[in-house]
């Protein structure tokens, strides 16, 4: 995955607008369902929460369903650029230790391992920054300043656009 420069003002304001009316499907379908459901199936005792429960999970499903076909609309294009950039940090954190232990047993000479590394925290970086994670920015500039300082002692040339998804198999 490419990473891209987003206005993070547009970015803020259709993610709230996106969850806004995320909540509001889901509720609407949920008692739409459950009304539904209470009409043709309610029990005697006057107890609705076992059909409720299933209109909410139905909610949910047709929420998913819904959302999967506007994924793509250009209103969501900065919301799903952001989603699609936490997966794929998602992935390089599941095998960070791998990977920052490939680094330091070669070394410090695994360009691969450089190479995924400098990418998670540019990536990283922009993530933070995006959903305004102040907390964990100071650490992260640490750790990209010390990659930076390697990069700079080894004499590579290693771009986030180096990086593929293919480079995680090894790891």
């Amino acid at each position: 995955m490419k990473l891209l420069q987003i206005d993070k003002v547009r970015y803020r304001k259709h993610l709230n607008m996106a969850s806004v009316v995320a909540t509001a499907v889901l509720i609407v379908f949920a008692l739409i369902y459950g009304q539904i459901l209470i009409h043709f199936f309610a029990p005697a005792d006057g107890n609705n929460f076992k059909l409720n429960l299933v209109g909410v999970i139905l909610g949910v499903i047709s929420l998913l369903v819904v959302f999967n076909q506007i994924r793509h609309h250009p209103y969501l294009t900065e919301v799903m650029y952001v989603w699609d950039l936490k997966q794929a940090n998602n992935q390089i954190y599941r095998k960070l230790h791998k990977i920052k232990s490939a680094l330091s047993a070669s070394d410090n000479t695994n360009i691969d391992a450089i190479t995924i590394l400098n990418y998670y925290y540019a990536a990283s970086k922009q993530q933070y920054n995006l959903d305004n994670n102040t907390l964990t920015m100071d650490s992260l500039t640490a750790d990209i300043a010390k990659l930076d300082n390697l990069i700079a002692e080894k004499n590579l040339t290693i771009s986030v656009d180096d990086y593929h998804q293919d480079l995680l198999k090894q790891f």
